[in-house]
């Protein structure tokens, strides 16, 4: 059974991902992880803390409209 508190808690890069899901970084990266796998750090950025956010059935987010689209209906 897993505990309410391990759902809200940030794990960090190197810890051992203690359960299958989809977890997303303070940097805005998300990566669906496996349990056992490790939290990876952020390319460019380097260590993180990473939130799980859901398990691997529920998928990415929807994103809200991204700068880029915004950007594009302008011209």
């Amino acid at each position: 059974m897993k505990s309410e508190n391990a759902f809200k808690r940030y794990y960090k890069s190197g810890e051992f991902v203690p359960f299958d899901g989809m977890y997303g970084d303070v940097w805005g990266s998300w990566l669906p992880l496996i349990q056992g796998d490790r939290f990876p750090a952020h390319p460019e950025m380097g260590l993180s803390k990473w939130l799980y956010h859901g398990t691997l059935a529920t998928g990415l987010p929807s994103p809200r409209q991204s700068s880029l689209k915004r950007r594009t209906e302008s011209f």
